[in-house]
C-alpha cells in the first residue's frame, strides 16, 4: 500500500516504511505488479525523425505530460522507415503497452493504423496523420500556418515566391504546400513550377534548393520553406551566391525551433506550439484509456507568425527588375 501511495496509510507509517525500503535496497518489481493490475503503465511512442529538433521538442512535451500522469514513455525512432516503424509497433504490442503515440513515417500505409485498432491498442496520431483512417489526432493547423507565412510575404510586396521542401507523401507536406498555393491563387498569382522544389527536410536540401531557384536573371524575391532546417540551409545558400537573407531575398521557415531566434538574421517562421502539442497528445491518450468507446477527437493547435529579420519589404531595385522581366 505504501508503494502504491495509498491514502489509507498514515503519513508517519509511510515515512517509516520508505526508510526501511531504502536501507534494505528494495526495488519494486514493476512487472509483477502489472500482472496483478493488468496495466503496464507504459506508453509507446514511434517518432518519425528524432534528429529533427521539432520532433525532439514535441517528444519532450509528451514525456513531461505522461510523467505527471504516472506513465513511462518507451521511445522508438524509425528514421522515416516504414518497415522499422512496423517492427517497433509489433514490439510495443509484446510489451503490452497501454497506448501508442504515432508520428507516421513518410508514406505510412493505412494498414499500420488499422493494425493498431485491430490489436485494440489506443492510439493518438501526433503532428502527422494517415489519411483515410480514423483515430485521435493532435497537431497544428498546417494550412493556416502556411497561409500566415505566405500572406506575410505578400504584404511585404513579394509576388515572386519560391517554395522549398514540398513533400507529397506526408499530411504535413501536403497541407503546408496547399496553404501556400491557395493563398497565392487567392492573390491572383501563379505558383511557378520551377520555383517549387521537392526535397527532404534537411539543411543541405535547403542550401541546394535556394541556389538552384536563384540562378539567372529570373529569380524569386522571397522563399517559403517547409520547415526551419530547410530555411537555415536556404539562408546559407543565398549567402554562398552573394545574396543577403532579409535584404536581397526574404526567407520564411515553419515550426519556430529554438535555433530560429539565434540565427543572424533571426528567422521569420511560424510557431506551432510544440510543447502544447506534446502535452495535448499525452492528455488525449489518457482520455482514450479512461473512455475507450468515446468518439475520436482531433485537437488542432492554432499557429502564430513570428516575424524576425529574415524577411523585409520588397526593395525598389528588385521590384523594378521584376516588372521588367
Amino acid at each position: 500500500m505504501v508503494l502504491n501511495d495509498s491514502p489509507l496509510v498514515a503519513q508517519a507509517t509511510k515515512t517509516r516504511v520508505q526508510a526501511v525500503l531504502r536501507d534494505m535496497g528494495y526495488v519494486y518489481d514493476r512487472a509483477a505488479g502489472n500482472m496483478r493490475s493488468k496495466r503496464s503503465s507504459i506508453v509507446g511512442m514511434s517518432i518519425c525523425n528524432l534528429i529533427n529538433p521539432y520532433f525532439a521538442d514535441v517528444t519532450a512535451g509528451i514525456q513531461e505530460a505522461l510523467e505527471e500522469l504516472g506513465r513511462v514513455l518507451v521511445l522508438g525512432n524509425c528514421a522515416e522507415s516504414v518497415p522499422r516503424q512496423m517492427s517497433f509497433l509489433e514490439s510495443l504490442r509484446q510489451y503490452r503497452v497501454e497506448g501508442v503515440l504515432l508520428t507516421p513515417a513518410i508514406a505510412t500505409p493505412k494498414s499500420h493504423v488499422e493494425q493498431l485498432h485491430a490489436w485494440q491498442i489506443p492510439l493518438v496520431q501526433v503532428t502527422r496523420y494517415v489519411a483515410g483512417v480514423s483515430s485521435d489526432y493532435v497537431g497544428n493547423d498546417n494550412k493556416a500556418g502556411a497561409r500566415l507565412a505566405t500572406r506575410h510575404l505578400l504584404d511585404l510586396g513579394h509576388e515572386r515566391i519560391a517554395y522549398l521542401g514540398r513533400n507529397r507523401l506526408t499530411s504535413t507536406g501536403k497541407d503546408r504546400f496547399d496553404g501556400f498555393r491557395t493563398t497565392m491563387r487567392d492573390a491572383g498569382l501563379t505558383v511557378r513550377d520551377e520555383w517549387v522544389v521537392d526535397s527532404p527536410s534537411t539543411r543541405e536540401d535547403g542550401f541546394k534548393g535556394a541556389v538552384d531557384v536563384m540562378q539567372g536573371r529570373d529569380a524569386p524575391t522571397a522563399i517559403l520553406c517547409f520547415n526551419d532546417p530547410i530555411a537555415f540551409g536556404a539562408m546559407l545558400g543565398l549567402r554562398s551566391i552573394g545574396r543577403e537573407p532579409g535584404a536581397d531575398c526574404s526567407v520564411v521557415g515553419m515550426d519556430d525551433v529554438s535555433e530560429a531566434a539565434l540565427w543572424q538574421p533571426g528567422l521569420t517562421t511560424v510557431s506551432i506550439g510544440r510543447d502544447t502539442i506534446g502535452r495535448a497528445a499525452g492528455q488525449l491518450l489518457m482520455k482514450r484509456l479512461e473512455e475507450p468507446e468515446r468518439p475520436f477527437e482531433r485537437v488542432i493547435i492554432p499557429p502564430e507568425l513570428v516575424v524576425r529579420a529574415s524577411t523585409g519589404p520588397l526593395r525598389p531595385v528588385a521590384a523594378k527588375a521584376a516588372r521588367a522581366r
